[in-house]
């Protein structure tokens, strides 16, 4: 592996933790008078999840905690009773009844896919289990089944989904974390918060300011920078931060390393220098989808792709 993939962007937040709040910390010794921020932070999905802010207490916690756990029993391709792994178990073509979750996530995922060129595709689970990225036990079937955002259908009122192949299969990950933080900042809004920082799985929202009345700071780090070095400090207010990298799921093969992200186009793993897109955006769902469309793009067509939609986008690609 090169130094440059070694050292590729982690979205990170600077402010997150005593061992790695660095200037945040400086600053409240600085200002004593400032009220203390409160870290709350648990698992879920598989990684983990903090909040920073003031006025934060366990039953926010408890609230946050409840709501991914909610979030994880539908959303889930690991989880085999989720409500998304009991679509890809039924062989049925008819309209499948799924929570309102699944197909408000599948809409926003398909909504980026018409945006950049299809590489958003919730329908290539076989291909990433194909090549050795599914949940554990998970098989490829004798017949690959369409992979096409288009084999889905889906209707809000009653809520369902609809595939037109009994062996399509869809992963909603490349949002999911995303849209589970917009939820998030919604219903910490709602109990009158106002100023956060929240983070679920290295995707960031930023929310009004730090105690200081200044954006918070995020950076973009490396992996084997210390926690407090940043390669670039970013102020945000307001916005969110989602990162997608080729560096981070990998595996070996005939002495080839190869990434976990596919491109539907070619049914293949990504093979181009880009090894890192983070995005800036007012939603973190769409962020998320984003930088996984964007990464999939490759440098070329992500960029020219980022141009037209007007997105904020910090690039890292190997030499």
């Amino acid at each position: 592996m090169s130094a440059v993939r070694e050292s590729v962007s982690l979205i990170k937040v600077l402010t997150s933790l005593a061992a790695r709040a660095g200037g945040l910390m400086i600053a409240l010794q600085v200002v004593s008078c400032q009220p203390q921020l409160t870290e709350l932070s648990g698992e879920t999905m598989g990684t983990t999840w903090s909040l920073l802010a003031l006025s934060a207490t366990e039953t926010t916690r408890e609230g946050i905690q409840n709501h991914l756990n909610q979030r994880e029993a539908v959303l889930s391709h690991w989880k085999a009773d989720s409500a998304l792994s009991q679509f890809n178990a039924s062989r049925s073509t008819d309209w499948f009844p799924v929570p309102l979750e699944l197909v408000k996530v599948v809409k926003l995922a398909q909504d980026i896919a018409l945006q950049t060129e299809g590489v958003l595709d919730v329908t290539v689970a076989p291909l990433v289990e194909s090549w050795g990225f599914g949940p554990p036990g998970s098989k490829s079937s004798p017949r690959m089944p369409p992979v096409g955002w288009q084999h889905l259908a889906l209707r809000v009122d009653p809520p369902a989904l609809k595939k037109d192949d009994p062996e399509l299969r869809i992963n909603v990950a490349a949002v999911t974390e995303g849209f589970v933080i917009d939820e998030l900042v919604a219903m910490l809004k709602q109990q009158g918060l106002t100023d956060f920082l929240l983070e679920v799985g290295g995707e960031v929202a930023a929310v009004g300011t730090s105690p200081q009345g200044v954006p918070w700071q995020v950076g973009v780090q490396s992996p084997e920078a210390l926690q407090s070095e940043a390669i670039q400090t970013l102020p945000l207010t307001d916005q969110c931060i989602a990162t997608s990298g080729s560096y981070r799921h990998r595996f070996e093969k005939d002495g080839r390393s190869f990434s976990h992200l596919i491109d539907p186009r070619t049914r293949q793993p990504i093979t181009h220098r880009l090894v890192s897109v983070s995005v800036i955006h007012e939603s973190c769902g769409w962020a998320d989808g984003y930088a996984t469309a964007l990464m999939v793009l490759g440098p070329v067509e992500g960029r020219e792709v980022a141009r037209r939609l007007g997105l904020r986008v910090i690039w890292i690609e190997e030499p």
